[in-house]
């Protein structure tokens, strides 16, 4: 779909931050019902991290949402992070905010969209709209799935598992990358050099980077101020080299409003574009070819581009950011711009996994799946249950049990993959029928996604607490009783939860309390019923403990009679005998009335060892089960055969 459309920006740098969401807001929704008349002006956020984590089962978002950009249904902004309402059963791998959207990809290689569409920016081939507020599929090439996305401004870029980059939404400056300036609500494949694949976009306000599987960089779109990298300003429609030094391999890429920013194999980082704020790194200058931003020093493992602003995580989780420092979204403490990197505060004991940073704010995800943020909180983007503004990071207030994975930032709002946690409780009863006054033991056994599960386990006699347990070290909580009054009992567990554990409660368990007991018994008699044998010869064989047997040749076989008795008072079913020689015989699959038996047969072929050591020595048991499923087994048969030969 073609969109009307002009190449004009309009500035709100002069404009209160929540007077120029709302200009923000009004001019989407004007786009939609008319047509595209502007590309208005903002400023925005780097990709998240760049590359997919482990599927998790949910996504979270805080912020302002005058667009649907929190993907709850609804357009109410919000201070805390909410999640959103995902299609069901559907999991994530990788998430990033564009200004006022947000794209997701799924477990199947899919891509999930929702937040403002007036461009096409969510990819599903429909009539602009300035809100949707559930999240909804890009419509990709038939065959194609998708490993990670980023989020322009107005554009979208995806890269698929066969390394091809597809883009939609706004393609003014040829953002797109197809060779051409026409917006597209739909994904289109972006024209690579020949032979070469890509594993990581970053988008950016109006242009687009891609690091290819060599650790090579490529750019096209808007280059009015370098930020192709390429050495000039001219805006390239298809993609074009970045002038990195031959000897350098990236490992990722970060683009901002107007500078790039790649991190190299070797933990050096170099910028080019915009540098008005010394987003590079160093003193204010344009620069259309990359520099060296002059780092401290250490291993640096992810890197981010904001609006002018850039940000590194350490191996050892700490943020080092430089550049502009409007709302202290720098985390420094200050507002004050830096041209070389400083280290945020981050709290006491708090190591950081990835970072990102944006327009007004940061934010960061925790080694223990906590979410940090800082800078600009007007909307409630930092996640903290206010609107306060902070110039170092504090924690956001995630949801219990929930643990964040992956972050992204967009102008006013902060989305993140996240993991809630999952308990199980399982409980078992023993004996299940018994005298009043006799000990019934009752055993939870509780697991956790998040980690070893602590705490305690009530048990309930319906809704009557009969008493609590500690789960011990293996995840277990055992609770003896005699106070279990005559008739029956369904008997529940429920593990109270922990500061990483939901609760949960076991399925009901029955145990009947009665004056004179069922009791359920097997016997089992084991005999020596003949031989089977190769030779002509004479033979005999006894009973144990004179059983012997004559044997001529080889593969003499021994049978066996298995007699199993019901000396208990209630029926059994599914009568089975296990022998370590001859395995397991079923015996019969009819009701075994009390004081019946049934007899089967088995055999087992003697081999060379026993001949030599002169017997067969063997045990087996019976197992039968009662009419509610408890199994009954037997006492222990055993057997010996002597063996001698002539």
């Amino acid at each position: 779909m073609r969109m009307c459309q002009v190449g004009i920006r309009i500035r709100t740098g002069g404009v209160q931050p929540r007077l120029r969401a709302w200009l923000g807001g009004l001019m989407a929704v004007l786009m939609a019902v008319t047509c595209v008349v502007a590309e208005p002006a903002a400023r925005r956020s780097a990709a998240a991290a760049p590359f997919p984590v482990a599927p998790v089962n949910s996504a979270l978002a805080t912020g302002y949402n005058f667009n649907g950009q929190l993907g709850d249904g609804t357009t109410t902004s919000r201070d805390t992070p909410g999640p959103v309402a995902l299609p069901e059963g559907v999991s994530l791998t990788n998430i990033d905010a564009g200004d006022y959207h947000n794209l997701a990809v799924t477990s199947e290689g899919r891509v999930l969209g929702w937040g403002q569409n007036a461009y096409g920016e969510l990819g599903n081939g429909t009539e602009p709209v300035g809100v949707v507020s559930i999240p909804v599929y890009a419509s990709l090439p038939a065959g194609v799935t998708v490993t990670q996305v980023s989020g322009g401004y107005h554009h979208s870029l995806a890269v698929t598992s066969d390394g091809r980059v597809l883009g939609w939404g706004y393609n003014g400056y040829g953002q797109l990358g197809d060779g051409s300036t026409t917006t597209s609500n739909v994904p289109v494949e972006a024209v690579l050099p020949q032979g070469v694949r890509v594993k990581q976009v970053a988008a950016g306000y109006s242009s687009s980077l891609a690091l290819t599987t060599d650790g090579r960089v490529l750019a096209w779109g808007d280059n009015n101020r370098g930020e192709l990298g390429d050495g000039t300003t001219i805006t390239r429609h298809t993609p074009v080299w970045v002038h990195l030094p031959a000897d350098l391999t990236i490992t990722q890429v970060a683009a901002g409003d107007t500078h790039g920013l790649a991190l190299t194999s070797d933990s050096r980082v170099w910028g080019w574009g915009l540098n008005q704020f010394g987003e590079l790194g160093t003193n204010p200058t344009w620069n259309y070819s990359p520099v060296q931003v002059p780092m401290p020093g250490g291993t640096l493992k992810q890197i981010a581009a904001g609006d002018r602003d850039s940000m590194a995580v350490t191996s050892d989780g700490r943020v080092l950011a430089w550049g502009q420092n409007n709302a202290g979204k720098l985390g420094d403490g200050t507002t004050t711009h830096r041209s070389t990197p400083v280290e945020a505060i981050l709290p006491e004991g708090v190591a950081v996994t990835q970072v990102d940073t944006g327009v007004f704010h940061s934010a960061a995800v925790t080694s223990d799946g906590r979410a940090l943020g800082w800078g600009g909180n007007f909307d409630g983007q930092l996640g903290d249950g206010t609107t306060i503004e902070r110039h170092t990071p504090v924690f956001m207030l995630l949801p219990d049990y929930y643990a964040a994975t992956q972050i992204t930032v967009g102008r006013y709002h902060t989305a993140m993959l996240a993991e809630r946690a999952s308990s199980h409780t399982s409980l078992t009863a023993q004996p299940t029928h018994a005298a009043p006054g006799d000990e019934v033991t009752l055993t939870a056994t509780v697991t956790c996604s998040a980690g070893e599960p602590t705490g305690t386990v009530t048990f309930w006699d319906g809704d009557r607490q009969i008493g609590t347990a500690e789960l011990n070290s293996a995840g277990t909580a055992t609770l003896r009783t005699t106070e279990l009054d005559e008739g029956q009992h369904h008997i529940t567990a429920r593990y109270e939860g922990s500061d990483i554990c939901p609760p949960s409660d076991s399925e009901p368990v029955t145990v009947t309390i009665s004056a004179e007991p069922s009791r359920a018994s097997l016997h089992l008699a084991k005999e020596f019923a003949g031989f089977v044998t190769h030779s002509k010869g004479k033979h005999k064989a006894k009973h144990w403990h004179a059983a012997r047997l004559s044997a001529w040749h080889d593969h003499d076989v021994i049978k066996y009679r298995f007699i199993v008795t019901n000396d208990g008072d209630v029926p059994l079913h599914a009568i089975t005998v296990h022998d370590s020689r001859t395995g397991t015989v079923s015996c019969t699959t009819d009701t075994l009335q009390p004081g019946r038996s049934a007899t089967c047969y088995a055999t087992h072929k003697i081999t060379w060892k026993e001949k030599s050591q002169g017997y067969v020595d063997n045990t087996a048991t019976a197992t039968g089960t009662r009419e509610d499923g408890e199994t009954v087994t037997s006492n222990k048969a055993h057997l010996r055969v002597d063996i001698t030969y002539k």
